[in-house]
């Protein structure tokens, strides 16, 4: 909030000092007289400037600004993490641990594990758009719910022995809404439920 501009007026004062001396001459040789007159100009005081306004911090539009970017920069490296993993096809040696939990946790390990089984690994980068953060009122812990548009036609499923690309239905969703729920721990913000909807973006 901007405080008012306060001004503050000086009064102006006006000194007038005036002194006269005169020296006659007594002499009668002396035609003329001296006078000496000293007069002080009144003397004004310069303007009084303005004092510089005092603006104090403007509070953020947004109270949970903080709490959204870091939800934001966990979920970013929680795709950063799965995409690791689901390259070997394996989560050992990742930080999958720290950055999902639950059934979010579950699912993935579930889906690497079929991966395994078939031979293949799942090369390339997962896009987002349209994230959003929003934030469930009376829980235990901060949680956030984000939902975001995945769009996956650069992760490409190929086989791990020749690499090769597995022909996958052309009828699947490449663009889809995702929503994920995190809760703030001690060490940060960890996922804990996935769903993905069967619903393009």
């Amino acid at each position: 909030m901007t405080t008012p501009r306060q001004h503050h007026t000086r009064t102006t004062h006006h000194r007038l000092l005036a002194a006269a001396t005169i020296t006659a001459a007594i002499a009668a040789l002396i035609l003329g007289c001296t006078t000496d007159v000293k007069d002080e100009k009144n003397t004004l005081p310069a303007s009084a400037s303005p004092s510089p306004s005092v603006v104090a911090p403007t509070p953020s539009a947004d109270p949970l600004e903080a709490d959204r970017a870091e939800v934001r920069a966990a979920y970013d490296r929680y795709w950063g993490v799965l995409t690791d993993a689901y390259a070997k096809s394996d989560s050992t040696g990742t930080a999958l641990k720290d950055v999902a939990s639950g059934s979010a946790y579950a699912q993935n390990e579930k889906d690497l594990a079929s991966l395994r089984r078939v031979g293949q690994v799942i090369t390339g980068k997962v896009q987002h758009s349209n994230t959003a953060v929003d934030f469930k009122d009376g829980q235990k812990l901060k949680t956030a719910v984000i939902t975001d548009c995945v769009d996956i036609t650069q992760w490409k499923s190929v086989e791990q022995k020749t690499g090769n690309e597995v022909a996958l239905p052309p009828e699947r969703l490449l663009r889809y809404i995702t929503t994920l729920t995190a809760e703030k721990w001690p060490n940060g913000w960890v996922v804990i439920e996935e769903k993905i909807q069967d619903q393009a973006c």
